[in-house]
Protein backbone atom coordinates (compact mmCIF):
# COMPACT_ATOMS: atom_id res chain seq x y z
CA UNK A 1 0.00 0.00 0.00
CA UNK A 2 1.29 3.63 -1.08
CA UNK A 3 2.29 5.61 1.45
CA UNK A 4 -0.07 9.05 1.72
CA UNK A 5 2.43 11.87 0.93
CA UNK A 6 2.17 14.77 3.66
CA UNK A 7 1.42 18.31 2.42
CA UNK A 8 3.36 21.01 3.96
CA UNK A 9 2.76 24.73 4.09
CA UNK A 10 5.56 26.77 3.05
CA UNK A 11 6.68 30.17 3.07
CA UNK A 12 8.66 30.99 0.04
CA UNK A 13 11.99 31.93 0.35
CA UNK A 14 12.39 35.48 -0.81
CA UNK A 15 9.47 36.01 2.58
CA UNK A 16 11.18 34.20 4.96
CA UNK A 17 12.72 35.81 8.19
CA UNK A 18 12.19 33.98 11.68
CA UNK A 19 11.80 37.12 14.61
CA UNK A 20 12.83 36.75 17.93
CA UNK A 21 12.90 38.38 21.31
CA UNK A 22 14.35 37.54 24.64
CA UNK A 23 12.70 34.03 26.16
CA UNK A 24 12.59 33.89 30.16
CA UNK A 25 13.35 30.86 31.99
CA UNK A 26 10.55 31.56 34.26
CA UNK A 27 8.06 32.21 31.99
CA UNK A 28 5.86 29.30 33.69
CA UNK A 29 6.23 30.70 36.25
CA UNK A 30 5.95 34.33 35.71
CA UNK A 31 3.09 36.14 37.29
CA UNK A 32 5.02 35.43 40.64
CA UNK A 33 8.08 36.37 39.46
CA UNK A 34 7.11 39.67 38.50
CA UNK A 35 5.29 40.48 41.45
CA UNK A 36 8.23 39.60 43.26
CA UNK A 37 10.96 41.56 41.26
CA UNK A 38 8.60 44.51 41.17
CA UNK A 39 8.17 44.67 44.61
CA UNK A 40 12.03 44.06 45.25
CA UNK A 41 13.16 46.69 42.50
CA UNK A 42 11.10 49.14 44.78
CA UNK A 43 13.08 48.59 47.56
CA UNK A 44 16.40 49.03 45.91
CA UNK A 45 17.53 53.36 45.98
CA UNK A 46 18.72 54.96 43.43
CA UNK A 47 22.47 53.85 43.53
CA UNK A 48 25.80 53.44 41.01
CA UNK A 49 24.92 50.82 38.70
CA UNK A 50 27.19 47.61 41.09
CA UNK A 51 25.58 48.12 43.99
CA UNK A 52 21.73 48.23 42.27
CA UNK A 53 23.15 45.19 40.31
CA UNK A 54 24.25 43.20 43.69
CA UNK A 55 21.24 44.16 45.22
CA UNK A 56 19.24 42.93 42.67
CA UNK A 57 20.81 39.78 42.01
CA UNK A 58 20.61 39.06 45.67
CA UNK A 59 16.54 39.35 45.30
CA UNK A 60 16.79 36.97 42.23
CA UNK A 61 18.91 34.63 44.54
CA UNK A 62 16.51 34.88 47.13
CA UNK A 63 13.18 34.10 44.68
CA UNK A 64 11.83 30.80 46.24
CA UNK A 65 13.50 28.14 44.91
CA UNK A 66 16.42 29.86 43.68
CA UNK A 67 18.78 29.72 46.64
CA UNK A 68 20.64 26.31 45.03
CA UNK A 69 20.25 27.45 41.95
CA UNK A 70 23.50 28.18 39.50
CA UNK A 71 24.75 31.22 38.94
CA UNK A 72 24.64 31.00 35.43
CA UNK A 73 20.72 30.58 35.47
CA UNK A 74 21.11 33.02 38.23
CA UNK A 75 22.61 35.40 35.99
CA UNK A 76 20.14 34.87 32.56
CA UNK A 77 17.13 36.13 35.30
CA UNK A 78 19.06 39.35 35.76
CA UNK A 79 19.68 39.86 32.22
CA UNK A 80 15.81 38.66 30.93
CA UNK A 81 13.66 40.93 33.34
CA UNK A 82 15.28 44.64 32.30
CA UNK A 83 15.12 43.33 28.83
CA UNK A 84 12.04 42.37 28.57
CA UNK A 85 9.55 44.15 31.47
CA UNK A 86 12.15 47.07 32.05
CA UNK A 87 12.15 46.91 35.48
CA UNK A 88 15.11 49.26 36.12
CA UNK A 89 17.15 52.07 33.99
CA UNK A 90 20.83 52.07 33.80
CA UNK A 91 22.92 55.21 33.08
CA UNK A 92 26.21 54.12 32.41
CA UNK A 93 27.72 57.74 31.78
CA UNK A 94 26.31 58.65 35.34
CA UNK A 95 27.01 55.43 37.15
CA UNK A 96 23.68 55.13 38.47
CA UNK A 97 20.93 52.71 38.27
CA UNK A 98 17.08 53.37 39.67
CA UNK A 99 13.73 51.47 39.53
CA UNK A 100 11.41 52.07 36.34
CA UNK A 101 8.06 53.32 36.54
CA UNK A 102 7.00 49.93 35.37
CA UNK A 103 8.47 47.97 38.22
CA UNK A 104 6.65 50.82 40.45
CA UNK A 105 3.66 50.73 38.09
CA UNK A 106 3.07 47.02 38.89
CA UNK A 107 3.81 47.18 42.61
CA UNK A 108 1.55 49.92 43.38
CA UNK A 109 -1.37 48.82 41.07
CA UNK A 110 -0.86 44.68 41.80
CA UNK A 111 -2.86 44.20 38.66
CA UNK A 112 -0.79 41.60 36.60
CA UNK A 113 -3.72 41.50 33.81
CA UNK A 114 -3.73 45.06 33.37
CA UNK A 115 0.10 45.05 33.58
CA UNK A 116 0.45 41.95 31.00
CA UNK A 117 -2.00 44.15 28.69
CA UNK A 118 -0.62 46.72 28.64
CA UNK A 119 3.21 45.31 28.15
CA UNK A 120 1.24 43.82 24.76
CA UNK A 121 0.37 46.81 23.92
CA UNK A 122 3.18 48.64 23.39
CA UNK A 123 5.43 45.36 22.31
CA UNK A 124 6.78 45.85 18.91
CA UNK A 125 9.39 45.30 16.12
CA UNK A 126 11.75 47.31 16.21
CA UNK A 127 11.56 47.28 20.39
CA UNK A 128 14.58 47.98 22.74
CA UNK A 129 13.58 44.13 24.02
CA UNK A 130 15.80 42.94 21.54
CA UNK A 131 19.41 43.40 20.41
CA UNK A 132 20.81 46.46 18.31
CA UNK A 133 22.16 44.03 15.47
CA UNK A 134 18.94 42.23 15.46
CA UNK A 135 16.92 45.35 15.52
CA UNK A 136 19.08 46.20 12.38
CA UNK A 137 18.29 43.69 10.41
CA UNK A 138 14.44 43.94 11.39
CA UNK A 139 14.90 47.16 9.82
CA UNK A 140 16.78 46.45 6.76
CA UNK A 141 13.75 43.92 5.93
CA UNK A 142 11.37 46.73 6.89
CA UNK A 143 9.64 45.03 9.91
CA UNK A 144 6.61 46.84 11.46
CA UNK A 145 4.83 44.42 13.44
CA UNK A 146 2.53 44.45 16.98
CA UNK A 147 2.12 40.88 17.59
CA UNK A 148 -0.79 41.02 19.73
CA UNK A 149 -2.57 43.56 17.74
CA UNK A 150 -2.32 41.60 14.35
CA UNK A 151 -3.14 38.17 16.07
CA UNK A 152 -6.15 39.66 17.70
CA UNK A 153 -7.08 41.25 13.85
CA UNK A 154 -6.48 37.74 12.70
CA UNK A 155 -9.51 36.17 14.74
CA UNK A 156 -11.67 38.71 14.43
CA UNK A 157 -11.38 38.54 10.70
CA UNK A 158 -11.40 34.78 10.54
CA UNK A 159 -14.42 34.88 13.08
CA UNK A 160 -15.99 37.13 10.36
CA UNK A 161 -15.06 34.86 7.29
CA UNK A 162 -16.61 31.76 9.85
CA UNK A 163 -19.85 34.19 10.22
CA UNK A 164 -20.79 34.72 6.55
CA UNK A 165 -20.39 30.99 6.19
CA UNK A 166 -22.48 30.23 8.89
CA UNK A 167 -20.14 27.14 9.92
CA UNK A 168 -21.35 28.45 13.70
CA UNK A 169 -17.26 27.97 14.37
CA UNK A 170 -15.10 30.47 16.29
CA UNK A 171 -11.58 31.49 14.62
CA UNK A 172 -9.09 29.91 16.28
CA UNK A 173 -5.19 29.24 15.92
CA UNK A 174 -2.31 27.79 16.97
CA UNK A 175 1.12 27.81 17.87
CA UNK A 176 2.70 26.31 14.69
CA UNK A 177 -0.32 28.33 12.82
CA UNK A 178 0.77 31.53 14.32
CA UNK A 179 4.63 30.70 13.39
CA UNK A 180 4.44 30.10 9.71
CA UNK A 181 1.32 32.10 8.77
CA UNK A 182 2.25 35.21 10.95
CA UNK A 183 5.73 35.53 12.59
CA UNK A 184 8.06 33.77 9.99
CA UNK A 185 6.59 35.89 7.05
CA UNK A 186 7.86 39.25 5.61
CA UNK A 187 4.60 39.80 4.19
CA UNK A 188 2.81 39.82 7.15
CA UNK A 189 5.29 41.45 9.43
CA UNK A 190 5.84 44.14 6.84
CA UNK A 191 2.48 44.74 6.57
CA UNK A 192 2.11 44.13 3.22
CA UNK A 193 -0.37 41.31 4.15
CA UNK A 194 -3.92 42.02 5.89
CA UNK A 195 -5.42 40.35 8.51
CA UNK A 196 -8.08 39.11 6.66
CA UNK A 197 -5.67 37.46 3.29
CA UNK A 198 -4.15 35.64 7.00
CA UNK A 199 -6.96 34.62 7.93
CA UNK A 200 -8.67 33.02 4.58
CA UNK A 201 -4.88 31.40 4.54
CA UNK A 202 -5.14 29.83 7.78
CA UNK A 203 -8.39 28.43 6.69
CA UNK A 204 -7.24 27.46 3.38
CA UNK A 205 -4.68 25.44 4.86
CA UNK A 206 -6.88 23.62 7.53
CA UNK A 207 -9.62 22.77 4.05
CA UNK A 208 -6.56 21.11 2.24
CA UNK A 209 -5.35 19.29 5.53
CA UNK A 210 -1.48 21.05 5.17
CA UNK A 211 0.80 20.26 8.10
CA UNK A 212 3.46 23.35 9.00
CA UNK A 213 6.55 21.61 10.57
CA UNK A 214 8.30 19.90 8.09
CA UNK A 215 12.17 18.31 9.88
CA UNK A 216 13.71 18.37 5.76
CA UNK A 217 12.70 22.30 5.51
CA UNK A 218 16.21 23.90 5.36
CA UNK A 219 13.93 26.78 7.13
CA UNK A 220 14.22 24.28 10.77
CA UNK A 221 17.75 23.68 10.37
CA UNK A 222 20.23 26.44 12.38
CA UNK A 223 22.87 28.46 11.14
CA UNK A 224 25.21 25.54 11.71
CA UNK A 225 23.20 22.54 10.83
CA UNK A 226 22.05 20.91 13.30
CA UNK A 227 18.14 20.45 13.02
CA UNK A 228 15.86 22.57 15.27
CA UNK A 229 12.93 20.83 17.11
CA UNK A 230 9.04 21.81 16.40
CA UNK A 231 9.34 23.62 20.06
CA UNK A 232 12.07 25.19 18.73
CA UNK A 233 10.27 26.79 15.80
CA UNK A 234 7.48 27.88 17.23
CA UNK A 235 8.64 28.88 20.85
CA UNK A 236 8.35 32.89 20.24
CA UNK A 237 4.72 33.07 18.66
CA UNK A 238 4.10 30.47 21.54
CA UNK A 239 5.28 32.89 23.81
CA UNK A 240 2.80 35.79 23.23
CA UNK A 241 0.67 33.64 22.89
CA UNK A 242 0.71 32.10 26.22
CA UNK A 243 1.18 36.08 27.39
CA UNK A 244 -1.83 37.17 25.46
CA UNK A 245 -4.07 33.97 27.59
CA UNK A 246 -2.95 35.09 30.81
CA UNK A 247 -3.33 38.83 29.86
CA UNK A 248 -6.82 37.48 29.77
CA UNK A 249 -7.13 38.16 26.07
CA UNK A 250 -7.09 34.68 24.78
CA UNK A 251 -8.34 31.36 25.82
CA UNK A 252 -6.65 28.19 25.46
CA UNK A 253 -8.82 24.86 24.13
CA UNK A 254 -7.00 21.75 22.67
CA UNK A 255 -4.09 23.45 22.18
CA UNK A 256 -5.95 26.37 19.88
CA UNK A 257 -6.32 30.09 20.88
CA UNK A 258 -9.57 31.59 20.68
CA UNK A 259 -10.48 35.49 21.76
CA UNK A 260 -12.03 35.63 24.77
CA UNK A 261 -15.54 36.03 24.33
CA UNK A 262 -16.36 38.26 27.15
CA UNK A 263 -13.16 40.77 26.95
CA UNK A 264 -14.71 42.94 23.78
CA UNK A 265 -13.57 46.21 25.33
CA UNK A 266 -10.05 45.16 25.62
CA UNK A 267 -9.75 43.52 22.28
CA UNK A 268 -11.18 46.31 21.01
CA UNK A 269 -8.69 48.35 22.27
CA UNK A 270 -6.03 46.91 20.51
CA UNK A 271 -7.95 46.00 17.36
CA UNK A 272 -7.96 49.99 16.86
CA UNK A 273 -4.52 50.30 17.97
CA UNK A 274 -2.79 52.74 16.44
CA UNK A 275 -0.08 53.58 18.81
CA UNK A 276 3.75 53.16 17.56
CA UNK A 277 7.27 53.78 19.05
CA UNK A 278 8.74 55.80 16.09
CA UNK A 279 12.11 56.34 17.28
CA UNK A 280 13.75 53.65 14.98
CA UNK A 281 12.05 55.08 12.05
CA UNK A 282 14.09 57.35 11.35
CA UNK A 283 16.85 54.27 10.03
CA UNK A 284 14.33 52.54 7.54
CA UNK A 285 15.46 53.36 3.49
CA UNK A 286 19.00 54.16 5.39
CA UNK A 287 21.95 52.45 3.21
CA UNK A 288 24.24 52.38 5.93
CA UNK A 289 22.91 51.77 9.70
CA UNK A 290 25.62 52.15 12.53
CA UNK A 291 24.84 49.81 15.24
CA UNK A 292 25.53 52.41 17.83
CA UNK A 293 23.55 54.86 16.98
CA UNK A 294 20.45 52.06 16.74
CA UNK A 295 21.39 51.66 20.63
CA UNK A 296 21.60 54.93 21.58
CA UNK A 297 17.65 54.84 20.96
CA UNK A 298 17.19 51.88 23.60
CA UNK A 299 16.76 54.61 26.48
CA UNK A 300 13.92 56.20 24.89
CA UNK A 301 12.35 53.29 23.90
CA UNK A 302 11.58 51.99 27.97
CA UNK A 303 10.71 55.51 28.46
CA UNK A 304 8.08 55.19 25.67
CA UNK A 305 7.09 51.61 27.10
CA UNK A 306 7.02 53.19 31.09
CA UNK A 307 4.70 55.79 29.49
CA UNK A 308 2.50 53.64 28.17
CA UNK A 309 1.47 52.28 31.77
CA UNK A 310 -1.62 54.28 31.67
CA UNK A 311 -3.48 53.98 35.07
CA UNK A 312 -6.80 53.80 33.80
CA UNK A 313 -6.34 51.69 30.26
CA UNK A 314 -7.10 47.83 30.25
CA UNK A 315 -8.69 47.65 34.19
CA UNK A 316 -9.01 44.59 34.86
CA UNK A 317 -12.68 43.41 33.89
CA UNK A 318 -14.04 41.58 37.22
CA UNK A 319 -16.70 39.36 35.64
CA UNK A 320 -13.59 37.60 33.46
CA UNK A 321 -11.93 37.14 36.92
CA UNK A 322 -14.59 35.44 39.21
CA UNK A 323 -16.66 32.69 37.61
CA UNK A 324 -19.94 32.73 39.86
CA UNK A 325 -21.05 35.93 39.04
CA UNK A 326 -24.64 35.42 40.99
CA UNK A 327 -22.16 34.57 44.27
CA UNK A 328 -20.56 38.29 43.60
CA UNK A 329 -24.01 39.63 43.13
CA UNK A 330 -24.91 39.06 47.04
CA UNK A 331 -21.69 39.85 48.48
CA UNK A 332 -22.62 43.25 49.12
CA UNK A 333 -25.95 44.15 47.63
CA UNK A 334 -25.73 47.81 45.69
CA UNK A 335 -22.22 48.25 45.84
CA UNK A 336 -21.12 44.65 43.95
CA UNK A 337 -23.90 45.52 41.96
CA UNK A 338 -21.84 48.44 40.66
CA UNK A 339 -18.56 47.26 40.43
CA UNK A 340 -20.02 44.08 38.20
CA UNK A 341 -22.71 45.06 36.44
CA UNK A 342 -21.67 49.02 35.63
CA UNK A 343 -21.21 49.84 31.81
CA UNK A 344 -18.37 51.46 33.01
CA UNK A 345 -16.94 48.36 34.85
CA UNK A 346 -13.53 48.07 33.02
CA UNK A 347 -12.56 51.82 34.86
CA UNK A 348 -13.80 50.61 38.29
CA UNK A 349 -10.94 49.43 41.04
CA UNK A 350 -9.83 46.61 42.18
CA UNK A 351 -9.87 47.62 45.96
CA UNK A 352 -13.96 48.34 44.98
CA UNK A 353 -14.39 44.52 44.65
CA UNK A 354 -11.89 43.31 47.45
CA UNK A 355 -13.73 45.81 49.70
CA UNK A 356 -17.02 44.35 48.84
CA UNK A 357 -16.23 40.82 49.19
CA UNK A 358 -14.42 41.87 52.59
CA UNK A 359 -17.52 43.59 53.72
CA UNK A 360 -19.53 40.75 52.74
CA UNK A 361 -17.43 38.64 54.80
CA UNK A 362 -17.25 40.71 57.99
CA UNK A 363 -21.52 40.95 57.39
CA UNK A 364 -21.26 36.80 57.33
CA UNK A 365 -18.83 36.47 59.96
CA UNK A 366 -20.75 38.95 62.57
CA UNK A 367 -23.80 36.65 61.65
CA UNK A 368 -22.47 33.31 62.39
CA UNK A 369 -21.20 34.37 65.56
CA UNK A 370 -24.75 36.39 66.72
CA UNK A 371 -23.93 39.20 66.34
CA UNK A 372 -27.10 39.97 63.51
CA UNK A 373 -27.44 43.84 65.32
CA UNK A 374 -23.82 45.02 64.08
CA UNK A 375 -24.03 43.78 60.54
CA UNK A 376 -25.67 47.27 59.25
CA UNK A 377 -23.20 49.17 61.14
CA UNK A 378 -20.43 47.42 59.20
CA UNK A 379 -19.70 50.68 56.37
CA UNK A 380 -16.97 51.14 53.42
CA UNK A 381 -14.96 54.32 54.58
CA UNK A 382 -14.98 56.03 50.56
CA UNK A 383 -14.34 59.20 51.05
CA UNK A 384 -12.11 61.46 49.47
CA UNK A 385 -11.76 64.14 52.23
CA UNK A 386 -11.39 61.84 54.80
CA UNK A 387 -8.66 59.42 54.69
CA UNK A 388 -8.40 57.16 58.40
CA UNK A 389 -5.95 55.03 57.25
CA UNK A 390 -8.23 51.49 56.79
CA UNK A 391 -11.28 50.92 54.29
CA UNK A 392 -13.72 49.25 56.42
CA UNK A 393 -15.05 49.90 59.81
CA UNK A 394 -16.09 46.72 61.17
CA UNK A 395 -16.55 45.06 64.58
CA UNK A 396 -15.41 42.19 66.72
CA UNK A 397 -17.60 39.13 67.68
CA UNK A 398 -16.33 38.74 71.25
CA UNK A 399 -19.04 40.28 73.19
CA UNK A 400 -18.11 43.78 73.23
CA UNK A 401 -19.15 46.48 71.17
CA UNK A 402 -15.20 47.13 69.85
CA UNK A 403 -14.43 48.07 65.87
CA UNK A 404 -12.16 46.16 63.88
CA UNK A 405 -10.72 48.66 61.64
CA UNK A 406 -10.06 46.52 58.29
CA UNK A 407 -7.41 47.74 55.56
CA UNK A 408 -7.80 45.48 52.56
CA UNK A 409 -5.09 44.76 50.12
CA UNK A 410 -6.06 43.26 46.64
CA UNK A 411 -4.06 41.27 44.30
CA UNK A 412 -6.04 40.03 41.09
CA UNK A 413 -4.80 37.55 38.45
CA UNK A 414 -5.45 35.04 35.90
CA UNK A 415 -3.44 32.47 37.67
CA UNK A 416 -2.60 31.68 41.66
CA UNK A 417 0.02 33.63 43.05
CA UNK A 418 2.25 33.20 45.86
CA UNK A 419 3.74 36.60 46.71
CA UNK A 420 2.09 37.33 49.36
CA UNK A 421 3.72 40.72 49.79
CA UNK A 422 1.78 44.42 49.85
CA UNK A 423 2.16 47.94 50.25
CA UNK A 424 1.11 50.28 53.61
CA UNK A 425 1.19 54.36 52.69
CA UNK A 426 2.68 56.21 55.54
CA UNK A 427 -1.00 57.40 56.95
CA UNK A 428 -1.87 53.46 57.00
CA UNK A 429 1.18 52.44 58.81
CA UNK A 430 0.80 55.66 61.16
CA UNK A 431 -2.53 54.34 61.96
CA UNK A 432 -2.15 50.62 62.30
CA UNK A 433 0.51 51.57 65.14
CA UNK A 434 -1.74 53.60 67.09
CA UNK A 435 -4.64 51.44 66.85
CA UNK A 436 -3.02 48.81 67.34
CA UNK A 437 -5.22 44.91 68.06
CA UNK A 438 -8.29 47.23 66.23
CA UNK A 439 -6.09 47.47 62.91
CA UNK A 440 -6.38 44.35 60.56
CA UNK A 441 -4.95 43.88 57.31
CA UNK A 442 -7.03 41.69 54.90
CA UNK A 443 -4.69 40.34 52.26
CA UNK A 444 -7.21 39.21 49.47
CA UNK A 445 -5.85 37.20 46.35
CA UNK A 446 -8.34 36.82 43.76
CA UNK A 447 -7.69 34.33 40.75
CA UNK A 448 -9.60 32.15 38.22
CA UNK A 449 -8.79 29.13 40.11
CA UNK A 450 -9.92 30.51 44.26
CA UNK A 451 -10.11 33.21 46.34
CA UNK A 452 -7.77 33.35 49.27
CA UNK A 453 -7.48 35.60 52.67
CA UNK A 454 -4.92 36.30 55.02
CA UNK A 455 -5.47 38.28 58.26
CA UNK A 456 -2.62 40.25 59.77
CA UNK A 457 -3.46 41.29 63.04
CA UNK A 458 -1.81 44.64 64.65
CA UNK A 459 0.63 44.41 61.71
CA UNK A 460 3.00 47.40 63.79
CA UNK A 461 3.58 44.66 66.55
CA UNK A 462 3.48 41.96 64.25
CA UNK A 463 6.78 43.51 62.29
CA UNK A 464 8.47 44.84 66.24
CA UNK A 465 8.08 41.30 66.59
CA UNK A 466 9.48 39.63 63.76
CA UNK A 467 6.64 38.12 62.60
CA UNK A 468 6.25 39.86 59.39
CA UNK A 469 8.85 41.81 57.37
CA UNK A 470 8.30 45.47 56.75
CA UNK A 471 10.75 47.67 54.47
CA UNK A 472 10.52 51.55 54.36
CA UNK A 473 9.65 52.81 50.81
CA UNK A 474 7.05 55.81 50.96
CA UNK A 475 5.29 53.86 53.77
CA UNK A 476 6.22 50.71 54.38
CA UNK A 477 6.63 47.23 51.99
CA UNK A 478 5.16 44.33 53.79
CA UNK A 479 5.66 40.20 53.39
CA UNK A 480 5.10 37.43 55.09
CA UNK A 481 4.92 33.68 55.05
CA UNK A 482 1.92 31.50 54.16
CA UNK A 483 3.44 29.11 57.08
CA UNK A 484 3.26 31.62 59.87
CA UNK A 485 -0.14 32.69 58.96
CA UNK A 486 -2.83 30.14 58.23
CA UNK A 487 -5.48 31.22 55.54
CA UNK A 488 -9.19 32.64 56.77
CA UNK A 489 -11.83 31.05 54.86
CA UNK A 490 -13.22 33.58 53.12
CA UNK A 491 -17.50 33.64 54.09
CA UNK A 492 -19.76 34.69 51.35
CA UNK A 493 -22.44 36.77 52.33
CA UNK A 494 -26.08 34.72 52.60
CA UNK A 495 -29.11 36.44 54.13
Amino acid sequence: MARKEIKYYRIPDNYWFRIHFVRPRFKSNIENVLLYMANECCRIPKCSCEEYNRRYFDAIKMFPGNIDMADKTLHNWRTEIPALFGFYKENKEKDTTETSKLATFLHENQDLTQFLRLFLYSFQFPGGHIKPQDIKEIIRNRIKFKPAKTIIQVLKEGNEILNEENTQKEMCISAEEATYCIFNDLRVTSGDKSPDEIAKTILQNRRNKLKYYNPNDKHTHSPKGSVRTKGDMTRYAGDILFYMEIANLLEKRHGYYFLKGNELSALQTFNEDSTWFTGYDYFYGKKKIVTSNISKVESLWFDYVSNSMQPDLFKTDIRSIIEDIKEIDIVFDDRIKDVVSSEDKSTKEIGDLGEAIVCGHEKMRLKINGYDEFIKLIQIVDSPAYRPGYDIDSYEADGTEDHRYIEVKTTISKQKINIYGFHMSPNEWRVAGTIKEHYCVYRLMLSENGKLLFILRDPVRLYKSDQIEAFPRDGMDVTFSPEAFAPTKLLIWKR
